[in-house]
C-alpha cells in the first residue's frame, strides 16, 4: 500500500452538472476506493497563456498520485495550474470520458511533462492518440456500477417498455409511443424528470430500469444531437446501466469497440426508422425477458463492465492499492458466481 495519498479530481462542464452525473458517480466510487476525497473541478474556458506555457515545461514532482477524470481532453487544461506545476503530486493519469474529440488534446499534454499516462475510453483511438502524446495510452472503456445494481433486491418489472435519453425520430414524441405500445399490450413509461444532483438522479435512471423488461436506446448515428459525435460511433451509460440492471436494449446499437463487451443476448436490434416497424420486436422481447435471462445479463455486466475493474487496472498503473480495493475486487468476485450461481 502507498504511503501517500492518492487523489481524485473529476472536471467537466459546470453549465450542464446533472448530464454528467454518471461520471461525477465514478468519481466519488474511484475516491471511495482509494480512501480518499473527491475534488470536483470547473472545466474552464480559457486558461491564462502564462500557464499554459509554464505547463510545457517539466514540473517539479511532489509524492501524491492524481487521478484527473476529464470530460473531455480539453479538460486536462484543469492540470496547468500552481499547486500541479509547483510539485504538489507525483505520478499523473488522466482518464478522458469523451476521448472521441481528440481535436481538443491540450498542445502540453502531448509533451509528456505533466502527464504520465493516459487512459481513454475509445479503444479505436489507442493509436491515434499514441501517435500524438510521448506518454503510454491505454483503454479504460466507459463502465457501470454492476455490483452496486446487482444487490439490489429483484422487484416487479411493471415496465415493458422505457425510453431514456436522447431518441431516433420515431420514437421522440412519447404520447404517440405510448398509443402506439398500449394498442400492441405494452406499458411504456416516457422521460421522466431529472434529479437536482448527480446521486439522486444515477438513483432514479437505476430505479427505472430496474422496473423495465426492454429499454430504448440507439448509437448516436441513429439518434444524433448537437452535443454527439458526428462521425465516431461510442456507448453511452444507458447501455452499460441497462445490462447492469438485467434490462433489454431495443434500438441500433453503436459500431465500436466498447460495444463489443455488452452481452449479445441483451440487445434487440430493432429498425429504427419508423415505431410500426419496431413493435414486433417489442412485444417479443417483453414476452421473452425472464429472471434467468436478467441475471446472466447481470453476471455478464459484473463480469466484463464493472467499473472497478477499470479502476483496477489504473491503480495497478499508479502504484495504488488500499484495502477497501481489495475488498472489492473480492466483493466482485463473489458476486459474480452468487449471480450465476
Amino acid at each position: 500500500m502507498v504511503l501517500n495519498t492518492p487523489q481524485v479530481w473529476c472536471v467537466f462542464p459546470t453549465t450542464t452538472p446533472t448530464g454528467w452525473a454518471p461520471v461525477t458517480e465514478l468519481g466519488h466510487l474511484v475516491a471511495q476506493l482509494w480512501e480518499t476525497d473527491l475534488t470536483i473541478v470547473s472545466s474552464e474556458s480559457a486558461t491564462p497563456m502564462w500557464r499554459q506555457a509554464l505547463a510545457m515545461s517539466p514540473r517539479h514532482r511532489g509524492k501524491d498520485p492524481l487521478l484527473v477524470i476529464c470530460a473531455n481532453p480539453g479538460d486536462l487544461l484543469s492540470l496547468a495550474r500552481s499547486k500541479v506545476l509547483a510539485g504538489r503530486y507525483g505520478t499523473i493519469h488522466g482518464w478522458i470520458i469523451d476521448s472521441f474529440w481528440d481535436h481538443l488534446l491540450p498542445r502540453f499534454a502531448r509533451q509528456g511533462h505533466i502527464l504520465d499516462h493516459l487512459w481513454i475510453t475509445d479503444g479505436e483511438l489507442i493509436d491515434d492518440y499514441q501517435t500524438r502524446v510521448n506518454i503510454p495510452v491505454s483503454w479504460a472503456p466507459w463502465g457501470t456500477d454492476a455490483l452496486r445494481w446487482s444487490k439490489i433486491k429483484p422487484r416487479d418489472r411493471d415496465i415493458d417498455v422505457l425510453r431514456l435519453g436522447r431518441q431516433p425520430n420515431a420514437w421522440k414524441d412519447d404520447d404517440i409511443s405510448r398509443d402506439v405500445l398500449k394498442a400492441a399490450g405494452l406499458s411504456f413509461q416516457g422521460t421522466f424528470p431529472g434529479q437536482p444532483d448527480s446521486a439522486s438522479n444515477e438513483a432514479a435512471v437505476t430505479s427505472h430500469l430496474l422496473r423495465s423488461k426492454i429499454v430504448l436506446a440507439s448509437g448516436n448515428m441513429s439518434s444524433p444531437a448537437n452535443y454527439t459525435h458526428p462521425t465516431r460511433e461510442y456507448i453511452s451509460a444507458r447501455f452499460t446501466d441497462a445490462a447492469a440492471c438485467g434490462t433489454l436494449v431495443a434500438g441500433t446499437p453503436p459500431h465500436c469497440q466498447a460495444a463489443e463487451l455488452l452481452p449479445e443476448e441483451g440487445l434487440i436490434r430493432m429498425p429504427v426508422s419508423s415505431r410500426e416497424k419496431g413493435i414486433t420486436f417489442l412485444t417479443d422481447a417483453a414476452t421473452s425477458w425472464t429472471p434467468t435471462l436478467s441475471r446472466r445479463l447481470q453476471a455478464h455486466a459484473l463480469t466484463h463492465l464493472d467499473w472497478r475493474h477499470r479502476i483496477a487496472d489504473i491503480s495497478t498503473s499508479m502504484g495504488v492499492s488500499t484495502p477497501t480495493l481489495e475488498r472489492a475486487m473480492a466483493e466482485l468476485d463473489t458476486q459474480i458466481t452468487t449471480i450465476q450461481g
